[in-house]
């Protein structure tokens, strides 16, 4: 049987699963199944030990900062450029 391959996938060539590329074709359907899910495993785990975005830690700084009064009054009288008004910290303070 052959298969067209994704641009992606032809890539496996320039890793260090290159040497495996004959013994990988040669498997069962249960064998790919089985490494399959041992990648998406592999993967899942590094995704979740890469370090985070600068949003991503200040929303989780921020989270449970309470926002004051005079802050929360202030909210209809600030005049803010679209930059400021994506910025992750300005929303959060201004309740956004």
């Amino acid at each position: 049987m052959n298969t067209i391959m994704t641009a992606l996938a032809q890539r496996i060539t320039e890793t260090p699963m290159a040497p495996y590329i004959g013994l990988m074709r040669g498997m069962t359907r249960q064998d790919i199944d089985i490494v399959v899910t041992f990648l998406n495993e592999v993967k899942k785990d590094a995704e979740e030990s890469m370090p985070k975005s600068n949003e991503e830690i200040i929303r989780e700084k921020y989270k449970n900062l309470k926002i004051s009064p005079e802050i929360h009054r202030l909210r209809g009288c600030l005049k803010l450029t679209d930059e400021e008004m994506q910025d992750e910290y300005t929303k959060y303070i201004l309740g956004l």
